[in-house]
C-alpha cells in the first residue's frame, strides 16, 4: 500500500518559495534514516499510475577523490535530471539525488496526497450511509437518469424482445469491433428482427474503447428501429398466443417451442425436440418449383437447409433464412443429411413457418 506519510513531510517543510526549511546540507546528510531513493520510486508509480522500471529512474555516480556525486534521470518525466550533493558513499550520493528531485517536485506530491486523503473521505463518507439513505441514492440516480445498468445495448435487447415476442438467443445480436484511426468502431447486426431488418448491419461512431463503439453502435441501432412505424407497432403490442395454444398456459402445450407474432399474423416456430408428438400441422405447398440447397445442420430427427437463391414469401427471414426438414421428408432408406450436402425440395408451409419437403440428393 503506498504511503503518502512522507508526503506530508515534505510539503511541511516547504518555505514560501517552494524550498526546504532546513538546509540542504543537513537534508542530505550521510546516514540520514530517510530513504529517499524509495520514496522517489514510490512518487513516480503513484504518478505515471504504473509500475516503475530501471530504465525510469537511472542513476549515475562520479567520484570526486574520496567524494561521490550521483546524478538521477526520471526517464518517466520526459527525461528531467536532478544533480545531488557530494557524499562519502555512492549510495548517500544517490538518496541525495533522489532528495532533490523530491524537493523539485514537492508541490506535486502534496497534490497528490490532497487527492489521496480526499478519496479516502468520500469512501468513508460513502460507507457510512445508513440502508436507508442508500435506497434514496439509488432512487435519485435512477430518477435523473444515472442508472449505470440502462445503456444503448440493454435498451436494444430490450426492443428486440418486445418486437419478437421471445427471450433472444445467443447468436442473434452480434457486435464486430475492430481497430481505426482515432480509435475504434463498432458494428451490431439483430438476427431477432424480421424480414429485411435481421440482414441489416448499423455501424456506429469511432470512440476511444471498444465498449464505447459498440454503445455507439446500438445508439444508432435503437435510434433507426424505433423509427420505423411498423416495428414501433409491434414492439407496443403485448406478447400474444397461436390458437393452439388456448388454455394451455404459457410456453405449454403444442406451441409451447414458439411465439406469436404479429408481424407474421401467426405462430412462428423456435424448433422441435425429440419429445415433440402429436399430429404435424397442415402443409400449404409454396410453390411446385423444385429449389437447390444446402445442409447446414443436421440433427437426430431434423435438420436445417440454406437455400441457394431468394424464396419470395414473409416467413423467409425468420430463423436467419435457415429451412426446416424432417427426418420423414428424406429420401427412401436416408436416415441423416451431413451438412454441406446439396439438395433439392419444394417449399411448403405450416403453422410453424418455412419447410422442405420432397427432399432428393443432388
Amino acid at each position: 500500500v503506498f504511503n503518502f506519510g512522507w508526503c506530508s513531510n515534505i510539503a511541511r517543510s516547504m518555505n514560501a518559495d517552494g524550498m526546504t526549511g532546513v538546509s540542504a546540507a543537513d537534508a542530505l546528510a550521510p546516514g540520514t534514516p530517510v530513504d529517499s531513493k524509495t520514496d522517489l520510486n514510490q512518487f513516480c508509480q503513484r504518478y505515471c499510475k504504473r509500475p516503475v522500471t530501471k530504465q525510469d529512474i537511472v542513476y549515475v555516480v562520479n567520484r570526486f577523490g574520496h567524494q561521490y556525486q550521483s546524478i538521477v534521470k526520471l526517464n518517466c518525466f520526459s527525461g528531467q535530471e536532478y544533480a545531488g550533493h557530494l557524499c562519502m558513499s555512492s549510495k548517500d550520493a544517490e538518496k541525495s539525488a533522489a532528495s532533490q528531485a523530491l524537493v523539485a517536485y514537492g508541490p506535486t506530491i502534496e497534490t497528490l496526497g490532497s487527492k489521496e486523503d480526499a478519496q479516502k473521505q468520500r469512501k468513508k463518507a460513502q460507507q457510512s450511509l445508513t440502508p436507508e439513505e442508500l435506497a434514496v441514492k439509488k432512487e435519485r440516480q435512477t430518477q435523473e437518469g444515472e442508472n449505470p445498468a440502462i445503456t444503448p445495448k440493454t435498451k436494444l435487447n430490450s426492443l428486440c424482445m418486445k418486437i419478437a415476442k421471445r427471450y433472444l438467443q445467443k447468436g442473434e445480436t452480434i457486435y464486430d469491433s475492430m481497430k481505426v484511426t482515432g480509435g475504434y468502431q463498432a458494428t451490431v447486426r439483430l438476427g431477432a428482427l424480421p424480414g429485411a431488418w435481421a440482414a441489416r448491419c448499423w455501424a456506429g461512431e469511432v470512440c476511444s474503447t471498444k465498449q464505447k463503439a459498440e454503445q455507439s453502435a446500438a445508439e444508432i441501432a435503437l435510434s433507426q428501429v424505433l423509427s420505423d412505424p411498423e416495428l414501433a407497432e409491434e414492439a407496443s403490442k403485448p406478447k400474444g398466443k397461436g390458437e393452439e395454444d388456448k388454455g394451455k398456459g404459457k410456453g405449454k402445450g403444442k406451441g409451447g417451442k414458439g411465439y406469436w407474432s404479429g408481424y407474421y399474423g401467426g405462430w412462428v416456430w423456435q424448433g422441435p425436440s425429440d419429445e415433440d408428438s402429436g399430429p404435424a400441422p397442415a402443409r400449404e405447398l409454396v410453390s411446385e418449383e423444385r429449389l437447390a440447397g444446402e445442409v447446414v445442420e443436421w440433427k437426430e430427427t431434423h435438420g436445417w437447409i440454406k437455400a441457394s437463391s431468394d424464396i419470395d414469401h414473409p416467413a423467409a427471414g425468420m430463423r436467419r433464412g435457415k429451412i426446416y426438414v424432417a427426418k420423414k421428408d428424406l429420401p427412401e432408406g436416408v436416415t441423416e443429411l451431413l451438412p454441406g450436402t446439396a439438395v433439392e425440395f419444394v417449399v411448403y408451409e405450416d403453422g410453424s413457418g418455412l419447410g422442405a419437403g420432397e427432399v432428393t440428393l443432388l
